[in-house]
């Protein structure tokens, strides 16, 4: 036998040749093209959507080059008062629980309230498991770090958990839709509202079953506390229609609700409902008869601190001051809104849309009426009172229990305490100067500290004149409002208000001005009843003033709050009697009359002059037909040609033409930061944006101009830094920042101080986060309790939302915030809003109702402003706080909001004298013609992230004009913000490069070195191939032809 050694054996065989040269080459090559074809495709797309990288993934800082002998100055014009964002954070969330302590409403009481510490309470529902912390949408807040119910409770009480934990291993369900009615996911209106798939119209609740199963083992001694909740949604509204269990409507209690509270009733000691609800409910069963509960309590949404703060309430660790900021009706189908809300369509009209995510159906022309006029809320129900002999308003006693059911179960501005307060109208006076001056003291007669709400109201008379030529007015208006301090039990405390008297003036769309123009705001000559109000409707002390001559403001002769905001500021920020505009001052006068006329001639509109002959009705079969006209005028913004419309095109009959082309490229030695603290009608602004260049700086316009979603870009001709600006009316929308209560919960606290500091804690967090802009605060009017954002927005009363959005933006103004006050305007339901849906009220309710908020918030919004002089001395003052708006986006009338110049440039910036910058709401429309009419409109940034959909003009004389306008209007918030933090007087900057940007470059130096490490390898190996054959295969021999 031979044996061979295993080297031997290796040796013998034939090395294994290696892949043919020519195939290694290939595969290679093409890997190297397929890595650089995808490193050019994300270098394109990034370059492409680099705003909207910049906006989710974070901005470069501004790097700054500091003017010589400017180095040492301090430019930190806003200091961080935490050393971090999570400090930022602990101190809202303090303030975020005062919020909710002094926002939570005590409905009812018997005496059960507050709960003994240390006793034992039953929670029960549903939502006790699933609350609602939040609506859903751009101002909708995370779940994270959520303090729960239980986590509310377990503070202050044992909690008995056997029906918490039977309900648990049971089965929800949710009553359908009534037979006849529409499905539960009918509505397909808005992306939300498809993706929702209906889910927001279910109402989820256990059997009686389970609850019954859990109470066998609870003890009848302890109190129940049962949670009811109901959802918000941007894009969706509440469900109008009844169900198959009897429910009359979304904001009806379910069977299922009632039948889980007659449980709670039999087998505890006391029931408290909790509810857990942005919208107002139908709480009248809860009331009276054998669904009558023991305590109500209304908290919203809750956001991370709301269930802390029920704790503190129910346990009386804190005595509830909140007061309703809405009406509660008894019956919702009832109020004048109902007939005239949610979707309704032109039949001899249709739609295309022509957004991103449109399916390019055609649709009926969605439309809304609103006949109710100024009679909203309250109005409607304070004035159906006095003018019809048949209405039954409804009774309480002290306990918030019915003893008359009638159309109210709560009124606006209702809300018990655990103390009793004492009210005095001291005096009221007009002075020589036109002033209403009230003093009200307020006594804490009870046992424990508490806090108590003033209510201020005024009744004006309603005359002949007024019947005659449909000026109405409600039977009581709130005029103003505040909120004591602690008053300890024998304290007391004064609170004066002073107002101006033509402040009580109505819109008189009829009149006839000097000038020919049409109409004004009337102060009539007569008797004015100034009343003292626990509420809406109960009165506590009234005075009178008298009025000795009937005034329209007209001409150059504004109301008092008009003129105080088209003047010039001294420094302390106090009106001054020289007027900001070169042509003086300017009073209202019609501006809607396109809508004023639609309503006479296709609607019945609700009237004094004949109560019961003119309430709302609902269009037959939801439909209507369009005139001719209105058809064309439908269609005619979606035609705007720029070349040709008489309004807003290059035509010298056009409001915004211009002739010559403005002066651009010059070399004045600015930079916006030398404008800090500077009018805006001073002459060095035109000096600034005289250096606007149109070529070199051609992206950095387009992109803040056409793509102004999330942030507004670098110019470097006139010194202006890229700025971040984020959504987030409840907490701002990024990680890690705090949220909120629901903003009806803010409200709800009446205190004017508090949303101040509610403000600034938002503008510190922005500073931790380097955002300017806020998309806040949303003051759209609770028209209907149906609004998918009830919960975003403040109150269904204007000045409540007006004021306390001035408090808010005056607090994040002093951290320079700009604060976007949106849905600028009458965009008051969620259903077609996105859908070109037109939106029709008569001029008076226009401006009394759905503007009003905007114009208090524009006009009275005061700021502190630090800057540095050109020797570095630093000096503060007083600037007015509203430099931004953001439009909306339905139609008013037939134009789209955005592009109404009679709204966003007539009324805004002439009669408000607002100066700052407007942006579109979010509106994927893909029509070019959009943005000029946009931006000529006075909207002057259109809101989308997507490249390429820039304006149809950019290089005529009146597109220039109108794009110079639209950025100083930019620059000028700009000027005034955080994002001047660190640049000094004569300092040039340069855009920073953002982490994601220098990610991108790491990624193409890695690609661009992998590559060259593959082609090094191809060059090696084939120098081997030819040096070394024998290792490689070789290609096969062709045949020889034959």
């Amino acid at each position: 036998m031979v044996f061979q050694r295993k080297n031997d054996v290796s040796q013998s065989r034939k090395p294994r040749l290696k892949m043919k040269q020519r195939t290694f080459a290939t595969w290679w090559i093409i890997c190297i093209v397929f890595l650089t074809v995808l490193s050019l495709a994300i270098n394109v797309a990034a370059s492409r959507f680099s705003v909207m990288l910049d906006s989710f993934l974070g901005a470069g800082t501004t790097q700054v080059e500091r003017a010589t002998g400017s180095e040492e100055w301090d430019a930190q014009y806003y200091k961080k008062k935490y050393g971090s964002l999570a400090e930022a954070v602990k101190h809202s969330k303090k303030l975020a629980e005062q919020v909710s302590n002094e926002g939570i409403v005590l409905l009812k009481n018997d005496g059960v309230l507050p709960l003994k510490k240390n006793s034992t309470v039953t929670p029960y529902g549903y939502a006790y498991a699933n609350p609602a912390y939040s609506g859903t949408g751009a101002a909708s807040t995370g779940s994270q770090n959520n303090v729960s119910p239980e986590q509310g409770l377990e503070k202050y009480f044992k909690i008995d958990k056997s029906v918490a934990s039977a309900v648990a291993a049971a089965k929800t369900h949710y009553p359908d839709a009534a037979d006849g009615t529409p499905a539960l996911d009918y509505d397909k209106n808005s992306f939300q509202a498809k993706t929702d798939a209906g889910k927001s119209a279910r109402i989820y609740e256990y059997d009686r079953a389970a609850y019954e199963e859990g109470a066998q083992t609870s003890s009848t001694n302890n109190a129940a506390v049962v949670f009811i909740s109901r959802n918000g949604s941007e894009g969706l509204d509440k469900r109008t229609f009844g169900y198959d269990d009897g429910t009359a409507h979304y904001l009806a209690l379910t069977q299922a609700e009632k039948d889980m509270i007659r449980v709670a009733k039999e087998h505890s000691a006391s029931v408290t409902v909790v509810l857990n609800t942005a919208n107002p409910m139908e709480v009248a069963p809860l009331m009276s008869g054998e669904t009558e509960v023991n305590a109500i309590v209304w908290m919203g949404t809750a956001g991370p601190r709301g269930f802390k703060s029920l704790g503190n309430i129910l346990s009386g660790a804190v005595n509830p001051s909140g007061r309703l900021t809405d009406i509660y009706a008894t019956d919702f189908t009832k109020d004048p809104t109902f007939a005239n809300f949610g979707e309704y369509g032109y039949s001899n009209v249709t739609y295309k849309d022509t957004t991103l995510i449109s399916s390019g159906e055609q649709r009926p022309w969605p439309f809304v009426e609103y006949e109710e006029g100024v009679y909203v809320g309250y109005k409607y129900y304070e004035t159906a009172a006095v003018e019809d002999p048949q209405f039954v308003y409804g009774q309480r006693d002290a306990a918030g229990a019915s003893t008359q059911v009638g159309a109210v179960a709560y009124p606006f501005g209702y809300g018990l305490s655990y103390t009793t307060f004492e009210q005095k109208l001291n005096s009221v006076r007009l002075t020589d100067d036109g002033k209403v001056e009230a003093t009200v003291t307020v006594k804490n007669t009870g046992s424990v500290p508490g806090k108590e709400v003033v209510q201020l109201y005024a009744t004006a008379p309603y005359t002949d004149y007024d019947r005659t030529h449909g000026v109405e007015k409600p039977a009581t208006q709130l005029v103003d409002f505040d909120k004591t301090r602690e008053l300890k039990p024998g304290e007391s405390q004064d609170v004066d208000f002073t107002f101006a008297a033509d402040d009580l003036s109505s819109y008189d769309q009829s009149h006839k001005n000097a000038d020919d123009s049409q109409g004004a705001y009337l102060l009539e000559a007569g008797e004015y009843a100034i009343e003292l109000k626990n509420n809406s409707h109960d009165v506590i002390a009234s005075s009178h003033i008298n009025i000795a001559d009937t005034t329209w403001f007209e001409g150059n002769n504004p109301r008092s709050s008009q003129r105080d905001a088209q003047s010039q500021l001294d420094t302390s920020g106090n009106a001054t009697p020289k007027p900001k505009q070169s042509e003086g001052f300017k009073a209202s006068h019609n501006q809607f009359e396109d809508l004023t006329s639609y309503m006479n001639q296709n609607t019945t509109q609700l009237s004094r002059a004949n109560w019961n002959g003119t309430q709302p009705s609902a269009p037959k079969n939801r439909t209507a037909v369009a005139s001719e006209d209105l058809v064309r005028a439908l269609n005619a913004w979606k035609d705007f040609d720029v070349q040709k419309n008489p309004e807003l095109g290059n035509v010298t009959s056009s409001a915004v033409y211009e002739e010559k082309q403005p002066v651009s490229g010059q070399d004045n030695g600015l930079s916006l930061i030398n404008l800090r603290g500077v009018p805006y009608d001073d002459p060095q602004w035109d000096k600034l944006m005289d250096q606007l260049d149109f070529a070199k700086d051609k992206e950095s316009i387009q992109r803040t101009l056409f793509m102004a979603a999330y942030q507004t870009d670098h110019i470097s001709s006139i010194g202006k830094p890229l700025t971040i600006d984020k959504d987030g009316a409840m907490g701002w929308s990024n990680s890690g920042s705090s949220g909120w209560p629901s903003a009806n919960v803010m409200a709800s606290t009446y205190n004017k101080e508090l949303l101040t500091d509610v403000g600034e804690a938002f503008g510190e967090e922005a500073l931790h986060n380097n955002f300017t802009g806020w998309y806040a605060p949303a003051i759209n009017i609770h028209r209907s309790p149906f609004g998918g954002r009830v919960y975003e927005y403040y109150s269904e009363d204007p000045v409540v939302s007006g004021k306390l959005a001035a408090a808010a933006i005056s607090g994040a103004g002093n951290e320079g915030v700009v604060s976007y006050l949106k849905h600028f305007a009458i965009n008051d339901q969620e259903t077609n809003r996105s859908n070109y849906m037109a939106t029709w009220a008569n001029e008076q309710a226009t401006r009394e109702v759905y503007l009003r908020a905007f114009e208090i918030a524009v006009e009275s919004a005061r700021s502190e402003l630090p800057y540095l002089t050109k020797d570095g001395k630093r000096e503060t003052k007083i600037i007015r706080s509203a430099t931004a708006m953001m439009s909306a986006q339905n139609n008013i009338g037939a134009v789209i909001g955005f592009g109404r110049y009679s709204l966003q440039t007539a009324v805004l910036r002439g009669e408000w004298g607002f100066d700052g910058v407007v942006v579109t709401d979010m509106f994927m429309e893909t029509l070019p013609n959009a943005r000029d009419l946009s931006m000529r409109s006075g909207s002057d940034m259109y809101m989308i992230q997507m490249p390429g959909f820039n304006a149809v003009d950019y290089d005529s004389a009146t597109a220039r004009t109108a794009m110079r306008r639209a950025i100083k209007n930019v620059a000028y918030a700009t000027a005034n913000s955080n994002a001047m933090n660190n640049i000094t007087p004569g300092s040039t900057i340069r855009k920073g490069v953002s982490a994601w940007q220098k990610g991108l470059w790491i990624y193409d130096g890695v690609i661009v070195l992998l590559c060259t490490l593959i082609i090094t390898w191809i060059v090696r190996r084939g120098n081997k191939a030819k040096t070394r054959p024998d290792l490689f295969k070789q290609p096969r021999a062709r045949k020889a032809k034959k």
